[in-house]
Formats: C-alpha cells, structure tokens, sequence
C-alpha cells in the first residue's frame, strides 16, 4: 500500500511566527499549510520582534493537516494623553487616560485617542513581552 508518510501543519497566531525545528527553519505562519513527515516533531515558535518564543510538541498524521493554536502571552500597555482622551484598542473602548498596565497581547495594535473637541490621534504600537509599552500624544497639536 502507498500510504501517505507525510503531512502539513498550519500554525494560526495573531503576528508572524517562524517556524524552527531544531535549529532548521520549516516555514511561517503565514503559510497556510507546512509539509512534514508524519510523526511526532518538536517544533519552536519565534518572533524576535516582540519577543516571543514557544516550544510546541506536535503529532502529525499521515495525509492530514494539523492545526497549531500557540499560547498567547500579554503584555501591558498604558496611556497618556494632553489634556486628556478617551482610548480605543483595536476599536475596544479600554476607558479615559491616564491609563496603565492594561493588558493586551503582544503584537501590533491599532490605539486610537478621542477628545470631543480636539478630534481623533490614531498611533500603531507595538507590544512586547519585555516591558509595558508607552503610548503618549498630545491632543492639541494638528
């Protein structure tokens, strides 16, 4: 019988992640399915950027895609604003500055600042494992 000695996995993650195993680089999250043999493999998952790594222990079976959902860390964020704004992450209303160590995921977030007389700041930022990210602006400039 030709039975199938290889399958895929996918790794769904909130950013990119690459995709080691032992020290080999497979593929990243981006693709949607990696080609392995099928067995048991020890894969690491990496993104240098917001300091995430995982080790993940995956048994692939012939012909079939195996699905990989990695552990998600938070980190913290706080917010400071002139005279002051209300704050949106990723289109969540989180309250009225100044705020600290609210948690969210690592990663890259969309925050938006709303002062009903001085109009809407949009920032990108990005959070990491290592410390809380510091997102200021000042209402008043244009």
């Amino acid at each position: 019988s030709n039975a199938p000695v290889s399958g895929w996995i996918s790794v769904n993650a909130p950013t990119q992640l690459q995709i080691f195993e032992e020290g080999r680089l497979l593929g990243s999250s981006q693709s949607d399915r990696i080609m392995v043999s099928v067995g048991r493999h020890e894969l690491l998952l990496v993104n240098e950027a917001i300091g995430y790594s995982q080790a993940q222990v995956v048994n692939v079976t012939p012909g079939r895609l195996t699905p990989i959902k990695p552990r998600w860390p938070n980190g913290a964020m706080s917010f400071n604003a002139i005279p002051w704004a209300e704050v949106w992450i990723d289109g969540q209303q989180v309250g009225e500055t100044p705020l600290a160590n609210v948690s969210v995921a690592i990663g890259t977030h969309d925050v938006l600042f709303r002062h009903p007389e001085l109009g809407e700041k949009h920032v990108r930022s990005v959070v990491t494992t290592a410390a809380p990210a510091k997102v200021s602006v000042d209402m008043r400039q244009k």
